[in-house]
């Protein structure tokens, strides 16, 4: 009985294996439809997680993400939290400075200090929660900072 069940499984299988090569290779239209499914997602490590709050001047658009502690298995001690900088001219001031507030306490948790042409950051940490510069990096026509932080469900 148990060879009867598993010619099926095996021929399954090969089907499978057949069937996954022919989806993607040289079939990008197929791909791009498979990566549009809701259970597709970039992992928060590399998209810098979800917006939380968007805030626009005239002269520039600051996009606070959600912090990010992500592990193998549940939640990490350390993360991050991205920042992006945008203009609505395509133009980036020469010098970004903001006063952020990443967990929505309506506290300053970092300043921040950028000048565009150098690459120069700095950070003035308020919240003993938050560590130190990970990444600070124009990308595109935006600028790109991730500040690294403290769980604060680890910290305690």
């Amino acid at each position: 009985m148990k060879k009867l069940t598993a010619i099926p499984a095996y021929l399954w299988a090969i089907v499978c294996l057949l069937i996954i090569p022919v989806c993607f290779i040289k079939n990008d239209t197929f791909a791009n439809e498979m990566a549009k499914l809701p259970f597709m997602k970039l992992h928060p490590v590399y998209s810098g997680g979800d917006q939380a709050k968007i805030i626009t001047d005239p002269e520039l658009v600051t996009t606070i993400y959600k912090p990010v502690f992500e592990s193998l298995f549940g939640k990490s001690k350390t993360g991050f939290v991205q920042l992006k900088f945008s203009s609505p001219s395509d133009t980036l001031p020469l010098i970004i400075k903001r006063d952020i507030d990443y967990n929505s306490d309506n506290a300053v948790d970092f300043g921040i200090e950028i000048n565009t042409q150098t690459g120069d950051t700095k950070l003035t940490p308020v919240n003993t929660l938050v560590r130190n510069i990970n990444i600070s990096s124009k990308v595109k026509k935006n600028w790109v900072v991730r500040v690294n932080v403290t769980n604060p469900v680890k910290s305690k």
